[in-house]
């Protein structure tokens, strides 16, 4: 019988906790709606924690295969912090150096990607109690991230994916529909960058445009984690079978569920490494 290392236990959990907060995470996003706002934190939570995890465990296998199986110290690895934007910058430089071959080998690079980086790497280092700190008078200088998505997220995504044509039929159906319950009903909502919600048509364009927001949120979400996918795909297969690192073996395996082609990214609703 053949015993596993300690070190391989330890990977193999670290990148399973990885896997399956970025699994939760793109899964809650794509149910993530102004009625249900702590739905978009939940997604935050696992995206922010999942990918901060993935990166690092693209730095430990890198540094290790680099110093023939020596680990990195805590030192090496404290020094990153909650710095996502650091970590995914880390991760780019590493992806270089590997197969340029390999298929999906560059860095997700459109505004849209940008502005999800810039938004979960807010709320890891900086946004993740904006409501407690709202309470309790400590958030001046902080914008809400729910707010913060939609700017700098879910607007490009609409300017891009929601066609004049679709808005055109949802705006008459809005009508109608305003036509036909208007004068009957009572809509006292607020949207994800802070506006009332008073009437049927705003209500129904709202959540128009949010369908399409949580479709492509989460494609864009996990074109970023197919690439750091592709990153630690090259560097188990290397560590693992040509340096002899048993501890790598199988590192890439929590991943392969994110390593597929859009039209899979884009359509598949619920996510799980457990649930392939």
């Amino acid at each position: 019988m053949v015993l596993l290392s300690e070190y391989h236990q330890a990977i193999q959990c670290e990148a399973q906790l990885a896997g399956e907060q970025i699994a939760h995470g793109v899964t809650v996003l794509g149910r993530a709606n102004h009625a249900q706002p702590g739905l978009y934190v939940q997604a935050f939570f696992g995206l922010s924690i999942g990918l901060e995890r993935m990166c690092k465990l693209i730095f430990v296998a890198n540094y290790t295969i680099a110093h023939s199986g020596h680990f990195p110290t805590d030192k090496d690895l404290r020094k990153f912090g909650h710095d996502l934007s650091s970590l995914l910058s880390n991760c780019e430089e590493i992806g270089k150096g590997l197969d340029p071959k390999r298929d999906y080998r560059d860095r997700p690079s459109d505004p849209i990607h940008q502005g999800i980086e810039e938004v979960l790497s807010l709320f890891a280092t900086n946004l993740r109690y904006y409501n407690l700190n709202h309470l309790a008078g400590a958030a001046k200088n902080q914008r809400d991230p729910i707010a913060l998505w939609w700017e700098k997220v879910a607007l490009p995504i609409c300017d891009k994916h929601y066609s004049q044509r679709q808005r055109k039929r949802d705006k008459a159906e809005a009508a109608e529909i305003e036509r036909i319950i208007g004068g009957s009903s009572v809509v006292l909502h607020t949207s994800e960058d802070g506006q009332p919600i008073r009437d049927v048509p705003t209500f129904f364009a709202r959540s128009r445009a949010t369908r399409v927001v949580q479709k492509y949120g989460r494609l864009y979400t996990l074109q970023i984690v197919r690439w750091l996918s592709s990153i630690i795909l090259e560097l188990s297969y290397d560590g693992a079978y040509k340096k002899k690192i048993e501890a790598l073996l199988g590192l890439h395996e929590p991943f392969v569920l994110f390593f597929n082609e859009d039209k899979l990214l884009r359509g598949r609703k619920t996510w799980s490494i457990y649930q392939l």
